[in-house]
């Protein structure tokens, strides 16, 4: 088995191996982590490390795992290429499909699938694991530098489909501040201010209604980000007092999210959610390819969860 790779930077430089490895990967126990030391299974810039070596900025930290020492949970792994081209990879991520090696999660991911059939894939951007639709790969460093480029120049136009809690029934362009919840008790959690805040970023995104389900008190709501900062979306729609349906660490309740990691998703849990994951879906991914003059637009297959409760005509028609 292939060993793991992780680069080391802030907030991880200057920690000793042992406190990065039990922060970074729980998957693992503490006493776990001592005895992989042990056994000469952790090294740093390719030598053999200790527990309580000092990691310094750059440092490369590779493990070399023990088959069947790691139990992965299920994952859905039918996943769809849309579109592919000689730079890219263009694939409809399924929900619970963590991108790449992370957490609990080390062979069962998009990368680990996708290196199956492709000698180099390279994420472009990244979709949390519960969230569904497209996302870009590139198939050489020099490509996916060209198209990072031009996500980070705002070139790069996405489409986003939510079902919210409530009745979302005017168009909302939020402009704002986004970083951590220090007040929450969930360490990634983020938050919104229309306000600037120690370490936040700006954040703006457009909110469009499309369908309301009068029976169940939900909407569907179509997301076009201008930035694109870590949970935006979520955090955004959670301030508006539209909560994604299924989404855990986002909903009415934080707790929920601590809930599912010491039990999982409980009958009782998943009746509170409504849903098994966040129902937030990548629709389409669209740009100007400048070699070709050609405008590149990639659109995700429709979403079974999202037709079964609002039906297929009331949630394409604007396609």
């Amino acid at each position: 088995m292939s060993s793991y790779q992780s680069l080391i930077r802030y907030p991880y430089t200057g920690r000793t191996v042992f406190e990065f490895l039990t922060t970074k990967f729980p998957y693992h126990s503490p006493d776990e982590w001592t005895y992989l030391l042990a056994e000469n299974r952790v090294k740093v810039r390719g030598e053999i490390a200790s527990g309580d070596l000092i990691l310094l900025e750059g440092d490369s930290v590779s493990y070399e795992p023990i088959p069947g020492r790691i139990q992965e949970p299920e994952v859905d792994t039918n996943y769809t290429i849309l579109k592919e081209t000689e730079d890219f990879l263009f694939v409809d991520k399924p929900g619970n499909l963590p991108m790449h090696p992370a957490g609990r999660y080390r062979t069962r991911t998009l990368l680990n699938l996708l290196e199956e059939s492709y000698p180099k894939v390279i994420p472009v951007h990244r979709l949390d694991r519960e969230t569904s639709g497209v996302v870009v790969f590139a198939k050489t460093e020099e490509s996916r530098t060209w198209l990072q480029k031009k996500f980070e120049s705002r070139e790069v136009k996405k489409e986003y489909l939510a079902v919210v809690r409530g009745k979302f029934d005017r168009e909302v362009f939020l402009e704002g501040y986004i970083g951590k919840d220090l007040d929450s008790a969930i360490r990634k959690k983020m938050k919104f201010s229309l306000e600037e805040f120690l370490d936040s970023k700006s954040v703006s995104t457009n909110f469009i209604p499309l369908s309301y389900n009068e029976s169940q008190n939900i909407s569907l709501v179509l997301v076009r980000p201008v930035t694109g900062r870590i949970h935006q979306i979520r955090v955004s729609l959670l301030y508006l007092g539209y909560p994604i349906l299924g989404d855990k660490l986002y909903g009415p309740r934080e707790t929920a999210f601590l809930d599912f990691v010491q039990s999982g998703l409980t009958k009782e849990l998943l009746a509170e959610l409504g849903a098994e994951r966040q129902l937030l879906h990548a629709h389409s991914v669209s740009y100007m390819d400048e070699g070709t003059s050609q405008q590149i637009v990639v659109k995700s297959k429709p979403l079974p969860e999202i037709e079964s409760l609002f039906g297929v005509e009331s949630c394409f028609n604007y396609l």
